[in-house]
């Protein structure tokens, strides 16, 4: 992924993905964009926690915008 938040490819690392191949399987973590916004706990210097958001690559489906292994409604 580059600096923009654009996935530097389009699919996972795995050739062949069956869940990549399809359409229609946009990450529920990340909404298909590939990177998400996490809360992170840091300590002040006054020794108070404080949760900061940060964006990172989604970890539910690798940076690649489709979940890998979805929930199926029944």
């Amino acid at each position: 992924m580059d600096s923009t938040g654009e996935p530097t490819h389009a699919r996972c690392a795995i050739a062949g993905c069956g869940w990549c191949d399809r359409d229609g399987l946009e990450c529920r973590y990340c909404r298909g964009t590939g990177w998400w916004r996490p809360e992170r706990p840091y300590r002040e210097v006054s020794g108070v926690i404080v949760w900061s958001r940060i964006d990172e690559p989604c970890r539910g489906c690798a940076g690649t915008g489709k979940e890998h292994g979805p929930v199926v409604a029944s």
